[in-house]
C-alpha cells in the first residue's frame, strides 16, 4: 500500500511494502526508527505514479539501517520522490509534515539533536550513492564498449565477409564511419584476439559524468562521517545557519549523484535493449549473419568466436548487476549462454568449442560452394557430359601449363578455343540467373570476375573474391554497374545495346540487314523486342571486345580469371563504385563541366521553340570480368540523341591507378564528345570549337610564331609519344592542366593553356586565385566577362518567360552555369 503522500505521524512497513515510489510527491520528512529498507532507482526518464506496484527494472542501490533522515533533498528540490524505497524486513517510520525548508526548520526545531541526524543522513545517503555509482560504472561501461563494438564488427564483417544481412538495428548506420576509419587508421580487426571486444574503436565514446563531479565536496560529506557523533552534534547544534547550509549543499550533491546514476542506468538500459532484449538486437543479428555464412566457414567461425565473447562479457555483467543490484533480473544466463550452442547447431559447425585461447586460431577455410567450381558452373549451364568431359580436359591441359602466357601455337589454340567455350557459357549461365530467385554466389563471381576454377587461383583468392562478389554499393552520384548487373539492364529493356568494334549499335544492325534485304520493316517490332537477341549482341561486341581492351595485354588475354594474371592482393585491387566516385569527384572539383553538353531545350506552353541550354548527362559506367590495366571510353553517346549518356568500361580488378585511369578516360571523353557534338565540322577551324582549335594546334605548330623552338621541340616528342593521334595527344595534355596548369604549375604552353582554359574551363574559385599570375589573367577576364554577359541577358530572358511561376529546372542549371560557377 505505502505511505500516503499527507500522512503524519508513525508507519509500520511489512517486508518487502514499496513504502515510497519514485516520483511520486512528498509532504512529509521520514525517519526510519528500526527496520532496513532497500533504496532503487529506475533508469526511465518517465516514472511509474505512485499508485502503482514496484517497477521491476529498477536497480536496487544500497540498503539503509535505522536512525535515518529521507527525503530531506526532495522537499528542498521539488516535492518529488527521488527514489523508490522498499522494506527489506519489517520496520517502523516516522512521517515528519514538511513540504519547504521551512517544514524542516520546524522539524530540526521539535528536537535539538536532529539537525546533525539530518545532515549526518544526507552524508550517508550521498556515501552510499557515490559508492553504487562507482560499482555499476565499470559495469555499464564494459557494457556500453561491447554494444559499439559489435555495431563496429558488424560493419567489419560485412566487409570482409560478404552477407546478405541489412539490418534495420537503430543507429547501426552510425558506426559504419568509425569502422571506415579503424580500417584507414590500418587497425587489423582479424585475426580475433581475446581483447577484440574490449578496444574502443569510438573516440567520441559518451564520457562518465564521473569527471564532472565535485568529488572533494563528495568526499567530504564522506569523511563527516567519521567524526565522532558529539562533536557533530556540538558543530550542528550550534548554530542553525551553518546545519541550513550544509542541507542545502549536501541537497544539491545527492541530486546530482541521483541525476549521474540515472543517467548510467539509462545509458545501461537501452545497450541491453539493443544488445539482447529488443526483437531486432545485436546477438540476435550475429547469430543470423553465422547461420547465414555457413556456407563459408571461416566467417562463419569468426562470427561465432565473436558471439561467444559477446555472451561471455554480457552474462558476466548481467551476473553482478543481478547479484549486487537486483537489476536485469528478466534476463537468464542460462538461456544467453546457451544461444551459442543454438546458433552453432543451426550453422552445423562441428568444431569444438571456441575460447579466449583459440580465438586467433581461425584459419582461411575455402567455402564448399566453391568445390568442384567448374563442374558446378557447367552444369548449372546444362551442359551435356560431353560438353563437361571435352571443358574440363581442355581446362585441366590449361591449368598444367608452367606459362600459360606463351605465344606458342598449340598453347594460342588452347586458349581460343576455352575462350570461344567461355562466352556461351557465360550467355547460358546469365540466362539460368534471370531465372533464379537468387543467383548462387558462384555464378555471380563467374559472370562479374571471369572465375570458373578454385584451383586456377590460390585459396586466399578464391576466398577474397567469394567473399567480394554480391556487395552492396549503393548510393553514389555515378552509376557503376557490374557485368552482370549491366547486362540485367539490357536483358529487361532498361537501356539499349552497346555498339560494336565498328561503331554500329542494334539499331544500325537492322538498317544494314533491311539494305541486304534480310529483313524488312515488318520485322522490326520483333527485332527490337528479342531481348535474347540484345543479349548476345551485347555480350559478343560491348563485352568481349572490352574484356581484351581492359586486360590491356593481347598477347596474353584470356577471358577465365587465373593467378598469373593477378599481380595485386585481391582485396586492393578490386575496382569499386566507391573508388571509381571518388576518382570522378576528384577531376570535377578542377573541371567541373566534364559531363555538360549544349542540347536544345523546347518548352510549348512558354513558347520556348528551341533553347540551347548547357545540361550535364553522366555516363554509364561498366566493370568487365578481367584483372586489367585500362580503361575504355566506350561511347560517349548512345544511340543517335546528343542529350543521352556515354559508357566507360573499367576492368573489375586492376593494379594500376584508379584516378589515371580515369583521368584518361575523361580526356577521352571530351574529345569524342565534341567531335560528336561538332558533326562533320569537327576539324574546321572556322567552326570554333575543343577539337578544330586543337587540331589546328597540332597540324601546324610548326609555322605558329607565338611558340618558342623548345615549345615545338616538346610538341614534336609529344606527337611521336602518342603514335600521331590526336585523342591521345590531346589527352597526354589534359592530365597535365588537371594535376599542373589548375594549381598554377605552368607547364603548357601559351596556346594550348589558352585552349583548355575556355574549352575546360575552372571552378570560379580557382580561377580567381590563378587570375594573380600573369599567365592566366587575361584568360580570367575574358572568360568571367564573357559568362557575366551570357548570364545577364539569360537572366533577362528568362524573367520574362517565367513571371508568375517558379523557373524551369533544366534554364534554372543553365543560368546557374554561367552565373555561379
Amino acid at each position: 500500500m505505502g505511505i500516503k503522500s499527507d500522512f503524519a505521524g508513525q508507519y509500520s512497513g511489512k517486508q518487502d511494502e514499496i513504502l515510497m515510489c519514485e516520483g511520486g510527491r512528498i509532504s512529509s520528512i521520514l525517519l526510519l526508527l528500526n527496520g532496513k529498507i532497500d533504496v532503487y532507482l529506475s533508469p526511465l526518464d518517465s516514472l511509474p505514479n505512485e499508485d502503482n506496484s514496484f517497477a521491476a527494472d529498477s536497480c536496487r542501490l544500497f540498503t539503509l539501517d535505522q536512525n535515518t533522515f529521507l527525503c530531506v533533498n526532495d522537499i528542498i528540490r521539488n516535492g518529488q520522490g527521488s527514489f523508490c524505497l522498499k522494506a527489506k524486513e519489517a520496520c517502523n517510520l516516522y512521517c515528519f509534515p514538511a513540504t519547504s525548508i521551512k517544514g524542516i526548520k520546524n522539524v530540526i526545531a521539535s528536537q535539538k539533536d536532529y539537525s546533525t541526524y539530518i545532515v549526518s543522513s544526507l552524508a550517508t545517503l550521498i556515501d552510499l550513492s557515490y559508492n553504487a555509482y562507482q560499482k555499476l560504472l565499470p559495469i555499464c561501461r564494459s557494457i556500453d564498449t561491447l554494444t559499439r563494438n559489435l555495431f563496429v564488427y558488424y560493419w567489419a564483417i560485412k566487409d570482409k565477409y560478404y552477407f546478405q544481412n541489412n539490418d534495420s538495428i537503430e543507429g547501426i548506420d552510425d558506426y559504419q564511419k568509425i569502422y571506415e576509419a579503424a580500417k584507414n587508421s590500418d587497425y587489423k580487426f582479424f585475426p580475433l584476439d581475446s581483447e577484440s571486444l574490449f578496444v574502443k574503436y569510438d573516440t567520441q565514446s559518451s564520457q562518465s559524468n564521473e569527471s564532472e563531479m565535485d568529488t572533494s565536496g563528495i568526499e567530504y560529506f564522506s569523511r563527516l562521517l567519521n567524526v565522532p557523533i558529539e562533536n557533530r552534534k556540538g558543530f550542528f547544534n550550534s548554530d542553525d545557519t551553518v546545519c541550513e547550509y550544509h542541507i542545502q549543499k549536501g541537497s544539491d550533491y545527492l541530486d546530482f549523484l541521483t541525476g549521474a546514476i540515472k543517467n548510467i542506468l539509462a545509458s545501461l538500459s537501452k545497450n541491453l535493449n539493443c544488445l539482447y532484449l529488443s526483437s531486432d538486437n545485436l546477438i540476435g543479428t550475429y547469430g543470423k549473419i553465422i547461420v547465414d555464412s555457413k556456407e563459408d566457414k571461416e566467417a562463419a567461425l569468426n562470427g561465432l568466436a565473436i558471439l561467444k565473447q559477446a555472451l561471455d562479457i554480457l552474462t558476466n555483467n548481467i551476473e553482478k548487476l543481478q547479484n549486487e543490484f537486483n537489476f536485469a533480473t528478466e534476463l537468464n544466463i542460462p538461456d544467453i549462454l546457451g544461444y551459442y550452442d543454438i546458433t552453432k547447431e543451426k550453422a552445423a559447425i562441428k568444431q569444438s568449442g571456441i575460447t579466449m585461447d583459440n580465438i586467433s586460431d581461425i584459419g582461411s577455410e575455402l567455402p564448399q560452394e566453391l568445390e568442384n567450381s567448374t563442374e558446378k558452373i557447367l552444369k548449372y549451364c546444362s551442359c551435356s557430359q560431353e560438353v563437361i568431359d571435352s571443358f574440363n580436359k581442355r581446362l585441366s591441359h590449361f591449368r598444367s601449363l608452367k606459362d600459360k602466357t606463351s605465344g606458342d601455337s598449340d598453347i594460342r589454340e588452347l586458349r581460343a578455343s576455352l575462350s570461344a567455350d567461355f562466352f556461351s557459357l557465360y550467355e547460358k549461365a546469365f540466362k539460368k540467373s534471370q531465372q533464379d530467385d537468387r543467383c548462387p554466389r558462384l555464378i555471380s563471381m563467374f559472370l562479374n570476375y571471369g572465375y570458373m576454377d578454385e584451383r586456377l587461383l590460390t585459396k586466399d583468392q578464391a576466398i577474397a573474391l567469394y567473399r567480394l562478389c554480391d556487395k552492396d554499393y549503393s548510393g553514389f552520384r555515378f552509376s557503376v554497374c557490374s557485368a552482370k548487373e549491366w547486362l540485367e539492364q539490357i536483358y529487361k529493356n532498361k537501356k539499349e545495346p552497346s555498339i560494336n568494334d565498328f561503331g554500329q549499335d542494334y539499331s544500325d544492325m537492322f538498317r544494314d540487314m533491311k539494305k541486304r534485304k534480310i529483313v524488312t520493316d515488318l520485322d522490326r517490332p520483333a527485332y527490337d523486342n528479342d531481348y535474347n537477341a540484345k543479349l548476345s549482341f551485347e555480350i559478343n561486341n560491348m563485352l568481349k571486345t572490352n574484356q581484351k581492351v581492359c586486360h590491356g595485354q593481347m598477347s596474353t588475354y584470356f577471358p577465365i580469371l587465373h593467378k598469373d594474371l593477378i599481380t595485386r592482393d585481391i582485396e586492393k585491387a578490386i575496382i569499386t563504385p566507391q573508388k571509381i566516385n571518388n576518382a570522378l569527384e576528384k577531376v570535377l572539383e578542377t573541371d567541373f563541366s566534364i559531363f555538360y553538353r549544349e542540347i536544345w531545350y523546347k518548352n510549348e506552353t512558354r513558347g520556348i521553340e528551341k533553347e540551347p541550354i548547357m545540361k550535364e548527362i553522366l555516363p554509364d559506367i561498366i566493370l568487365v570480368p578481367t584483372f586489367g590495366s585500362r580503361g575504355s571510353m566506350w561511347q560517349e553517346i548512345t544511340g543517335r540523341a546528343r542529350n543521352t549518356p556515354g559508357r566507360f568500361i573499367l576492368p573489375a580488378f586492376t593494379d594500376e591507378n584508379i584516378p589515371d585511369l580515369v583521368m584518361k578516360l575523361i580526356g577521352t571523353f571530351r574529345w569524342e564528345l565534341c567531335r560528336t557534338m561538332m558533326g562533320i565540322s569537327w576539324n574546321d577551324i572556322t567552326e570554333k570549337s575543343l577539337t578544330s582549335e586543337y587540331t589546328d594546334y597540332i597540324q601546324f605548330y610548326k609555322k605558329n610564331h607565338d611558340l618558342s623552338e623548345d615549345a615545338k621541340a616538346k610538341i614534336k616528342v609529344q606527337i611521336q609519344k602518342n603514335r600521331n593521334l590526336m585523342k591521345d595527344i590531346f589527352t597526354s595534355d589534359y592530365e597535365t592542366w588537371i594535376n599542373y596548369e589548375s594549381k598554377g604549375i605552368l607547364r603548357l604552353n601559351k596556346i594550348a593553356r589558352s585552349i583548355l582554359f575556355r574549352y575546360c574551363p575552372l571552378p570560379k574559385e580557382i580561377r580567381s586565385n590563378l587570375a594573380k599570375q600573369p599567365a592566366f589573367s587575361d584568360l580570367v577576364i575574358q572568360l568571367n566577362n564573357s559568362w557575366a554577359k551570357t548570364a545577364k541577358s539569360l537572366s533577362a530572358k528568362y524573367s520574362k518567360l517565367f513571371k508568375d511561376i517558379p523557373l524551369d529546372e533544366d534554364l534554372e542549371a543553365n543560368l546557374i552555369y554561367y552565373r555561379d560557377m
